[in-house]
């Protein structure tokens, strides 16, 4: 199986960075730009058998894995109301 394009979503300085494979792609001034584009260009790229994978690298070393399903995991929480997946 061919390795992944990997999609990467990071804040330096003011501005959110998209890259693709280490190459920026594009600069935004909102992180839920950014990871749109990102998951867009990644479903692109799934839907012609090219795996891919979208991160965001958020503060203080964290890194979100963004899903790239069309629909929301949903299941009841412990309380009782909806949950959704990233």
């Amino acid at each position: 199986m061919a390795e992944p394009i990997a999609f990467d979503i990071a804040l330096r300085g003011s501005v959110w960075v998209l890259t693709r494979d280490g190459q920026e792609v594009h600069a935004f001034s909102h992180v839920d730009r950014a990871t749109h584009e990102a998951v867009r260009l990644a479903r692109e790229l799934e839907e012609s058998g090219q795996p891919a994978r979208v991160q965001v690298h958020a503060a203080e070393g964290k890194v979100i894995e963004v899903r790239l399903d069309p629909e929301p995991d949903r299941s009841d929480g412990p309380e009782g109301g909806d949950r959704s997946l990233v």
